[in-house]
Order: structure tokens, then C-alpha cells, then sequence
């Protein structure tokens, strides 16, 4: 399975997009390699990696998709947000802080996209206080009128 992982990194969109379909083919049997895959040199492999664990993720993707909220590419961390966040997608829920780590990455991560997910998914979540004050830090404090935007949506959210 390493040539397909591998294959999430090229420059041609239909190689790309040959190998999702194939991993994604392969469900729980690709999960190994798609772990392997967030620690590739290629951030376009993390990335992939991470995005496919969005439906495929169990307990093995638990640490990788944390260390993933780090990665020095904010589009890897931008995807392990989504892939942390939206729990709709797994087939089990996540055993993880969920909530926590959306506060983390909403209140300090560096790149405005990955915050603005990160306080979207923080709405979909179940009703958290922390979430609730992660909330009104932000709305109260960002000038990013779209992450302000999206902090309004999810307070509305976890206020029910």
C-alpha cells in the first residue's frame, strides 16, 4: 500500500485521485498506511492521509490525528481539525477531547482557516462550557470578521 500513499502526493490530479479511491476501497486494511502517511515528508501525503482518516479513523488514528493539529502545514492541521470535529462521519466516535482540542487549536493556532474550522466544528459539538467560552473569547476578541462570523453560528449552536 506504500505506492498508493505515496501516490496522494503527486503533482497530477488523477494519480491523486486514483489512489483516494483505491485507499478508500480498501477501508480499515488502509488505515495503517494512511497512519503512516501523516508523518510522510510530503505535506500533500499528510494531508491526504489525514482526509481520508476522516472515514476511516479508529482507535489507531487517535495519535497521529493529534500530532496532525501540529504539523507545520496548516492545511494538514486545517483537515485534522475537520477530521477530529466532525464526528458524523466515523463509523464509532472518537475517544478523544474532542472539545479540548478544538479549543486549542480555535484560541492559538497560527493560521486563520484552520481557526475558523476549528470554531465551526466547536458549534457542532455537543453542548461543552468550555466550548462556550472558547466562543466568546473569540467573538470578542478576533478582528477576523469571517472567524467572528463563524463564532456567532457556534455559540448560537452550543447555547441550543
Amino acid at each position: 500500500m506504500r505506492p498508493l500513499v505515496d501516490a496522494l502526493g503527486s503533482p497530477s490530479w488523477s494519480v491523486r485521485a486514483k489512489a483516494v479511491d483505491a485507499l478508500q476501497a480498501l477501508g480499515d486494511v488502509a488505515v495503517p498506511s494512511l497512519v503512516a502517511g501523516t508523518t510522510h515528508p510530503d505535506a500533500r501525503v499528510r494531508a491526504e492521509s489525514v482526509a481520508l482518516m476522516d472515514h476511516l479513523a479508529d482507535a489507531r488514528c487517535l495519535d497521529p490525528l493529534v500530532a496532525a493539529l501540529h504539523d507545520r502545514s496548516a492545511h494538514v492541521r486545517r483537515l485534522a481539525v475537520h477530521a477530529i470535529g466532525c464526528q458524523r462521519c466515523k463509523i464509532a466516535p472518537l475517544a478523544l477531547d474532542i472539545v479540548g482540542l478544538l479549543v486549542e487549536r480555535a484560541l492559538e493556532d497560527p493560521s486563520p482557516r484552520v481557526r475558523r474550522v476549528a470554531v465551526h466544528q466547536l458549534g457542532l459539538q455537543p453542548a461543552d462550557q468550555r466550548a462556550i467560552l472558547a466562543l466568546e473569547t473569540v467573538l470578542h476578541g478576533q478582528p477576523d470578521a469571517a472567524l467572528r462570523s463563524r463564532a456567532e453560528f457556534a455559540l448560537a449552536q452550543q447555547r441550543g
